[in-house]
């Protein structure tokens, strides 16, 4: 084995002969989508989930958020017949157990509330996604985190205290998952981001005037 990491300033050496990156690199391309990206935290997406929400209570008689969660109940429903499949892709399946363990733990609404979120967050800082991969597996792991079906815990004998542990996805499977949600929430998802920007520019646009307005005072 021979060579450094490709990553900039990185400098360690390759995991193998066979690899551009070196094992911490490796790790973080496998479970975050790039070996530089870093992972959209709860807290982080957080106000984009309150703008997401703040949306929806003004148009609370929009018919799309009913339209969204039956997309939601159909992408279930083919998960649902993909997991029974005795052949075929295995990375489809484990996408469609995924799936499943989703819908069993969290509501249609609260999965269509992260998911705009996460292409609000994206409209509004394209730069914090290293590449459309990265996205797509940030946002599978978003709203993988609405069920607690893949943590589990295990008993350290050495400190006497229950510990978690946390079964990864594959990234295939993530990059499914990502596409199917980019699928159903994507175009809804940038429009809500358009609207966000237009009414900054409306407020902006309307502080503006105040501001000309006291400088034309007499």
């Amino acid at each position: 084995m021979s060579g450094t990491c490709r990553v900039r300033h990185c400098g360690a050496p390759k995991a193998s002969q066979f690899s551009p990156y070196c094992r911490r690199h490796k790790s973080t391309k496998r479970r975050q989508g790039e070996p530089d990206q870093t992972a959209i935290t709860v807290t982080e997406l957080k106000p984009f989930r309150e703008r997401v929400r703040t949306r929806m209570a003004k148009n609370e008689g929009s018919p799309l958020w009913a339209h969204l969660d039956d997309q939601w109940v159909s992408l279930v429903s083919a998960a649902r017949a993909d997991a029974n499949r005795r052949v075929g892709n295995r990375y489809q399946r484990s996408a469609a157990h995924e799936i499943l363990n989703i819908d069993a733990d969290s509501t249609p609404r609260e999965i269509a509330v992260t998911t705009l979120a996460m292409f609000v967050l994206w409209h509004d800082m394209p730069s914090r996604f290293r590449s459309d991969v990265a996205f797509r597996l940030q946002l599978a792991r978003r709203v993988r985190a609405l069920s607690g079906r893949h943590v589990g815990q295990w008993f350290d004998h050495r400190t006497g205290n229950q510990k978690r542990i946390y079964r990864e996805m594959t990234p295939k499977a993530g990059d499914i998952i990502g596409q199917k949600l980019s699928c159903i929430f994507g175009a809804a998802g940038f429009h809500l981001a358009l609207l966000d920007e237009r009414d900054r520019e409306n407020a902006r646009n309307a502080k503006d005037a105040i501001t000309t307005a006291i400088k034309e005072l007499k």
